[in-house]
């Protein structure tokens, strides 16, 4: 799921009246519990949550900021429709929005390939606009110092290691945010 998804469903919960706990939001949206405490410690570090620290169970407690949950439904009560006659009364069914789940980009998965074949190792979880022209800067250097016999194993080995280094950080970068995104945004 992705975090602005994640978002959305956080408010939604809060907006129905759903206690803001790690706990609660895994039952409710079904994420594994380490997603999810990254989530709302992002939303929190963002300003869109505060949270507490419940002192009678010791857990913490987040709340959405500026989520009224008392007016809406005081202006549901009061612009409540009358009842239909049991006759003309259709089913509606609420479908709720299918819950992705992404999976998660294996860091070393990605360090391994970005070491292996450095550049185009990026593309398991680098962005497309990365991935070309670091793999067209690996294969230029490396055709233009290939004749010199001092710089070419020292291209390479700077090569391998920080295209392993970036394919590990777009790895986690990935599993941040649940699609491919660059590394500063």
């Amino acid at each position: 799921m992705s975090y602005e998804n994640f978002q959305i469903e956080v408010i939604e919960l809060g907006s129905r009246g759903v206690r803001l706990t790690v706990a609660n939001v895994v039952a409710h949206l079904r994420t594994p519990p380490a997603h999810v405490q990254r989530g709302l410690d992002r939303m929190a570090r963002e300003g869109l949550l505060d949270l507490e620290v419940d002192e009678n169970e010791g857990f913490v407690v987040y709340r959405v900021v500026g989520l009224s949950t008392s007016a809406p439904l005081a202006r549901r009560r009061a612009a409540k429709p009358k009842p239909k006659p049991i006759d003309s009364i259709t089913p509606v069914t609420y479908m709720r929005p299918s819950l992705q789940v992404t999976p998660q980009k294996s860091v070393t998965l990605a360090v391994v390939l970005g070491a292996l074949i450095p550049g185009i190792g990026l593309a398991y979880a680098a962005p497309l606009r990365v991935v070309l022209p670091a793999s067209l800067l690996v294969i230029v250097f490396g055709k233009l110092l290939a004749p010199l016999l001092i710089f070419a194993p020292l291209f390479w080995v700077f090569a391998i290691g920080v295209s392993a280094l970036f394919g590990g950080l777009y790895a986690i970068r990935y599993n941040q945010e649940g699609h491919r995104a660059p590394l500063l945004s």
